[in-house]
């Protein structure tokens, strides 16, 4: 490259600054058409590539159920400390699908979304006629509210519970316990007192399977993407009629399907969950991957949403009433867990109490909080919003108390009772995930790759030119003369004498007066006068003089 032309060397520098400014050119564009493309691909529309994602989600969901058996209700009715042991998972495949889906004029679209659940035997520890001894929640319900009623009404329904052999425990199978079963005390009650009490079926999840939750008005993001999926209205109403502040009864974030895209950034999500009858947020943990390569953000749950109002003030809405808060880690959702118009006294955890106050974790025996086991995390991808991976993880527990007047409970110690805890979880599957790497991830990442090349091979011929250019002055500095007077070269052909011996010669003259000989016409045999002065006469300034040395 030492020979390279100035030429070469300006195409080279010209070629480089191109490069380099077109990758650089090429990052707001190519974000600006990226972003473009994915507003028309995740804003709800029944025309839009991902409706079916969207309507008919066809990535596997599954509901795992992890069942608490109590070892020692004898002990416990004697006021013991109970003691359970974990079984499980007893699995369910969650099939989701909305319906009644009408668009708005104002940018949003309202459903309702259909939850149906298969159990999966292959994926369980047993069957779900395996039998687990728990809380009994009609009688508990029941019990629960005889604390307010008049004394002939408890010793009324005492009776009825005591002839029907009811207890505040009972041992039924894992699917009787989730989805229901016929409770003959409560048959009997229906048949008397019609008015109060108007079913006979009960069970933890009920009024989930086969059925929807509510309906949902969500925003599109036709008029603005960054409300995409956001919740606007459930059941008809931007407030729900659970708590007892506004804060507490607020709708925020989406239901938990999708979020904007483009959030890089955020630090929380907002999501609303039916299940537990208001919304909550998860902070931003990590970054992590799935399975095939797509970069999500994961977002977990905190523990000041189930902190007691002392510690987070905003809590003090959910406490129920606001005079009896629950401590931390617990959270009351009786006033929307209403069977026959009595409320049964759910209270829910994150598993094995993870957070919750120490003193609620050692109350009750078997209990082993683990983050990694019992967190709730949801994973985003950023650009699109889309939930890729979700671990929704909820212990269900009740309440159980002395309630005067009813032998059933006359010896219990107050307690938090876990009764089960789930893992709702979804991960995307391969199809879908190949289908959004072939669509949208593959050109985001090739784009980025050109873009960094581009600008990597634009700035090395920008360096590669101005190195060349910086060695060649170096070497052209190197082959300057030193300073000091540069003797005058005589006209007519002589050699350049070294310079080292002009310096020497101005130090100190080759010939002296002693050493100037006398005129040829003084001396005998000199030769003849040729014309030239002696050099006693001859300047030695003047251009025709020349030293004997070089003559």
């Amino acid at each position: 490259m030492g020979g390279m032309s100035r030429k070469r060397l300006c195409v080279m520098f010209c070629g480089g600054v191109v490069l380099l400014a077109t990758g650089g050119i090429m990052i707001p564009v190519v974000d600006m058409v990226i972003r473009d493309q994915i507003k028309e691909k995740v804003v709800i529309s029944n025309s839009s590539e991902l409706w079916d994602i969207w309507s008919d989600p066809p990535i596997p969901i599954y509901m795992q159920f992890y069942m608490f058996n109590l070892s020692n209700q004898d002990e416990v009715k004697q006021g013991g400390r109970p003691v359970v042991y974990q079984v499980g998972p007893y699995t369910y495949r969650e099939k989701r699908k909305k319906f009644d889906i009408v668009f708005n004029d104002n940018g949003t679209v309202t459903y309702r979304q259909k939850r149906t659940f298969f159990f999966m035997r292959n994926m369980s520890v047993g069957p779900d006629t395996d039998m687990f001894t728990t809380a009994n929640p009609p009688v508990l319900a029941v019990v629960n509210s005889l604390q307010y009623a008049p004394t002939a009404v408890r010793t009324l329904v005492t009776g009825a519970l005591k002839l029907y052999s009811e207890d505040i425990f009972m041992t039924r199978p894992v699917k009787e316990i989730l989805w229901g079963y016929t409770d003959p005390a409560l048959k009997t009650l229906k048949a008397l007192y019609p008015a109060w009490f108007y079913t006979d079926f009960v069970g933890y999840f009920i009024n989930k399977n086969d059925t929807d939750d509510g309906q949902y008005t969500v925003f599109t993001g036709s008029n603005d993407v960054s409300n995409l999926g956001g919740i606007d209205t459930y059941n008809g109403s931007k407030l729900l009629p659970y708590w007892t502040t506004r804060f507490a009864n607020m709708i925020n974030g989406s239901d938990g399907t999708i979020s904007p895209p483009f959030e890089q950034g955020a630090k929380q999500l907002p999501m609303f969950s039916s299940d537990i009858c208001r919304s909550v947020h998860g902070n931003y943990q990590k970054d992590v991957k799935t399975l095939h390569s797509i970069s999500l953000r994961r977002y977990v749950g905190t523990a000041d949403e189930l902190a007691n109002a002392a510690t987070n003030p905003d809590n003090i809405g959910f406490c129920t009433p606001q005079t009896k808060c629950l401590p931390t880690g617990l959270l009351n959702i009786s006033n929307c867990q209403i069977f026959d118009d009595f409320h049964i006294p759910v209270v829910v955890s994150f598993p094995h109490f993870y957070m919750a106050d120490p003193s609620i974790i050692q109350s009750i025996g078997g209990m082993k909080p683990v983050a990694e086991e019992h967190e709730t995390a949801v994973d985003v991808e950023p650009w699109t919003g889309l939930i890729l991976q979700a671990f929704k993880r909820l212990q269900i527990n009740m309440y159980l108390t002395k309630v005067d007047g009813v032998s059933l409970t006359e010896n219990i110690r107050s307690m938090y009772l876990p009764v089960f805890w789930l893992n709702e979880s979804a991960v995307v599957d391969d199809k879908h995930a190949k289908m959004l790497q072939r669509q949208l991830f593959a050109p985001m990442e090739i784009t980025s790759v050109l873009e960094k090349v581009l600008m990597i091979i634009g700035g090395a011929l920008i360096l590669l030119v101005m190195a060349i250019t910086w060695c060649r002055c170096k070497k052209s500095d190197h082959m300057t003369l030193p300073p000091g007077p540069v003797p005058t070269v005589a006209n007519h052909g002589m050699r350049r004498r070294p310079m080292n011996t002009m310096r020497d010669r101005e130090r100190q003259p080759l010939l002296t007066n002693k050493h100037i000989q006398p005129s040829n016409s003084d001396h005998p045999n000199a030769p003849a006068d040729n014309g030239h002065a002696t050099l006693a006469n001859q300047d030695s300034t003047d251009p025709t003089y020349h030293s004997p040395i070089e003559a």
